[in-house]
């Protein structure tokens, strides 16, 4: 079927979205998004909606695909859950492009669900920033952007906690006071937020909290700890985490092995062995892609010691 053909397709609310076709929109380019962008106001809501759920689901299972284009086009649809979806779809991009139509929506959209998803997506271009890899300017637009919508008093729980996790990556003395406030606070979704951003700071002060709560009664602090235990890298932590391989909560065993996977080292990969042989299929296949992912931190260029 040509591109051409398809466009029509998708047009048809008579027609059913299959995964196969919409593998055709990854890549798009110029010429090709202008074209789908005069069809796409003819595509029913409920249409656009389901097209732009099911990529976000073929990008989580497949990083190569590359619907950005569409998405960021999304980014100006009329419909508020088209337009938080759409941003969503962009966490994973590094497309610097998107930088400023993501803080415009954090900072203008009406709908709280659209500033809360696009609060998300810049979470990664402020880790960029950090690093070095956006221009000095983009970076400074996103935290200040971040920093406004967190001082709002009339912004929502959802789009704050947010801003919080994303701002975490400049990890200066005021975003340092923001994690703490949001910590200390008594929400416990703004709780599991400040876990989250102490991780993101890659900031070992946060240490002695993040072990602490590896220990919380409540399983969505202890998978936030986890997770936090891997983003910070430290192999300290690493006893904590592997007493997490056998908690009640299975998202929070999950949890528990990706943060092996990324802190490394001899002890995590050999709770990670042992977790192959646990007969859990989820347990196994996140176990090895972890131990994959220390092989190659190990050995990136793919060499090994023995002849």
């Amino acid at each position: 079927m040509t591109l051409d053909n398809y466009f029509s397709e998708l047009t048809d609310p008579e027609i059913v979205i299959k995964h196969s076709g919409l593998l055709q929109l990854s890549g798009l380019a110029g010429p090709e998004i202008i074209e789908l962008l005069g069809l796409w106001s003819t595509i029913p809501t409920e249409r656009r909606r389901e097209i732009v759920d099911r990529m976000t689901e073929l990008v989580e299972d497949n990083l190569d695909l590359d619907f950005a284009s569409v998405f960021r086009a999304c980014l100006r649809d009329k419909d508020d859950q088209v337009r938080a979806k759409a941003a969503r779809g962009l966490e994973d991009s590094d497309d610097r492009t998107i930088i400023r139509p993501l803080i415009d929506l954090l900072l203008k959209d009406d709908s709280l669900e659209v500033r809360a998803s696009a609060a998300v997506s810049l979470g990664k271009f402020a880790a960029m920033a950090q690093d070095g890899k956006v221009l000095k300017r983009d970076g400074e637009r996103i935290r200040v952007a971040l920093m406004e919508v967190i001082d709002r008093d009339d912004e929502s729980l959802e789009t704050r906690r947010r801003a919080i996790e994303s701002v975490a990556s400049f990890n200066s003395p005021q975003v340092e006071q923001i994690i703490k406030e949001a910590y200390d606070d008594g929400n416990p979704e703004l709780k599991q937020s400040a876990i989250y951003a102490m991780g993101q700071s890659s900031d070992s002060a946060w240490m002695p909290i993040v072990i602490q709560e590896t220990q919380s009664s409540d399983p969505a602090i202890r998978y936030e700890a986890a997770t936090a235990c891997g983003n910070l890298g430290e192999e300290d932590t690493v006893p904590h985490v592997i007493a997490l391989l056998n908690d009640d909560d299975s998202l929070v065993q999950l949890a528990s092995v990706r943060a092996l996977g990324a802190i490394g080292g001899s002890l995590s990969k050999r709770a990670l062995q042992q977790c192959l042989l646990m007969g859990d299929d989820a347990i196994e296949e996140a176990a090895k892609n972890a131990l994959e992912e220390i092989e190659f931190d190990d050995d990136p260029m793919g060499f090994s010691a023995e002849s």
